[in-house]
């Protein structure tokens, strides 16, 4: 089954939420006109240089930490300007109540340069709150000239008319100054949701069986399956292409599928063998490879294993996939790094694994995690964490219910200990788990705003990991 079948059947009937909201009650307000800027003053023309905006108000929440906004003129037109006047620990922002449509879906659009100390997902935030909505802009692309556009879709669940408050925050720098030059929020057409069906298993393969595992959900129409580590079943050094790769190869090729699976990867010059994961596309090309950045240590001491050192994420067609093996788990450096590339999902072939881990780091990175295993259950995780087989276990205090899967269905392989697990994944529904604190805690791509000292913590960090001696 071709990937725009599948579009069409998964996407008929469902429409996904970016932000959740608990049931609101409607504010009397005015209705805004549909895909008109609802943010009075946006371009902030209105206003006296040296003096506020019109329509806007500052606010902090100590104000020993109010930064300060002032109109600066510039190329003949007005900006906004933020700095910290000196102070690198402020915290401030101007805010504006606008009026939203409840049931629509609204474009947030910010144009701004910065100075080049100043870092957007940590001394600039663009949010839009109302109970029960915390959002803001989290994508970022550069202009010409230094400007800077970002943007975010917004949905506010309900129905009726009701106030939003925008808020333009300036923070944690003392000299750095931005120059805002636009703030919107217009109704815009809703995002619609992008299943992806993926499926994994459990239980110990060879060749056979995993020749069965990828028929079986090549004709339930899967669009990415994972096998496990060692899919032959043990520590057998092949090359590529060798018996493993052509098989996955051959049956992605048949199925129009994404197959992934790992192996131990012999190379002859220099004489080296990795344990490796591979992705081969629709058409059975290989898409790429990753290298077990962190073996474990029989592997080194006793097999020889040499680690990766490159953690790669692979553009397919419905998304953007990254690839963490066994004992990469126990170290969050990984997942990290693919969720700051842009990894909507992580596949996680292992021999067995501690099932917690699996847990932290879908919810540390707000990433999706799909697990075939010898030893222990599969499992898939969703960006809250949540595994989709045990919804309610480990949920954080303020989780959201958000239909980020569906289409459960299990299977077992005939003749064999091997079971299936698929399920379909909304790419578009990325909640994130400290959803009281809002996405500017935790949001999808891993950019963790949560993480502003991060800045003061990574050279101790580095010379920490460099100081081999005790102190």
């Amino acid at each position: 089954m071709s990937f725009s079948s599948l579009t069409r059947r998964f996407l008929c009937g469902a429409v996904a939420a970016l932000v959740v909201a608990d049931s609101a009650t409607s504010e009397t307000t005015s209705a805004p006109n549909d895909r008109a800027n609802v943010v009075a003053n946006g371009d902030f023309q209105k206003g006296e240089i040296g003096g506020l905006p019109e329509q806007w108000q500052n606010a902090a929440a100590r104000p020993a930490l109010m930064p300060v906004f002032r109109l600066e003129e510039n190329d003949g037109r007005k900006l906004l300007m933020a700095t910290g006047g000196g102070n690198g620990e402020c915290t401030g922002y101007l805010s504006q109540a606008v009026p939203v449509k409840l049931g629509g879906t609204y474009l947030y659009r910010v144009v701004f340069r910065m100075s080049e100390d100043l870092d957007p997902n940590r001394n600039l935030l663009f949010r839009c709150v109302r109970p029960g909505v915390k959002n803001g802009v989290f994508h970022f692309r550069k202009l010409d000239a230094g400007w800077v556009e970002g943007t975010e879709k917004i949905h506010f669940p309900g129905e009726g008319q009701t106030k939003a408050e925008i808020q333009v925050f300036f923070r944690f720098s003392a000299n750095g100054k931005a120059w805002i030059r636009e703030v919107s929020l217009s109704q815009t057409s809703p995002v619609e949701p992008r299943w992806v069906k993926v499926a994994c298993t459990q239980g110990k393969t060879d060749l056979d069986s995993c020749a069965k595992v990828l028929d079986i959900v090549g004709k339930a129409g899967a669009d990415i399956v994972l096998l496990t580590e060692y899919m032959r079943g043990g520590f057998l050094p092949e090359p590529v292409p060798g018996p493993s790769s052509k098989l996955m190869s051959a049956m992605a090729r048949k199925h129009g599928m994404y197959v992934a699976g790992g192996i131990v990867r012999k190379v002859d010059e220099p004489d080296r063998v990795f344990n490796t994961a591979l992705l081969y596309d629709r058409q059975g090309k290989l898409v790429g490879m990753y290298d077990k950045i962190h073996p474990y240590s029989p592997e080194n001491n006793e097999q020889g294993v040499t680690p990766g050192t490159k953690v790669p994420v692979f553009e397919t067609d419905f998304g953007k996939v990254g690839i963490v093996i066994c004992y990469d788990s126990w170290f969050p450096d990984v997942c990290q790094l693919l969720a700051l590339k842009g990894a909507e999902i992580v596949l996680f072939p292992n021999a067995g694994h501690q099932p917690e881990v699996l847990y932290a780091r879908s919810m540390d990175n707000c990433v999706r995690i799909v697990s075939s295993a010898w030893n222990l259950p599969y499992s898939i995780h969703d960006t809250l964490g949540r595994n989709i087989l045990k919804p309610d276990a480990y949920r954080t205090a303020t989780s959201p219910n958000m239909n980020t899967f569906k289409d459960i269905v299990h299977a077992e392989v005939p003749d064999s200990h091997v079971k299936i697990l698929m399920a379909s994944l909304d790419l578009n529904c990325s909640p994130s788990p400290a959803y009281n604190g809002g996405t500017m805690m935790s949001a999808p791509g891993g950019k963790r705003n949560r993480r502003e000292q991060l800045y003061y913590l990574q050279d101790e960090i580095k010379q920490e990991i460099n100081r081999w001696w005790d102190p």
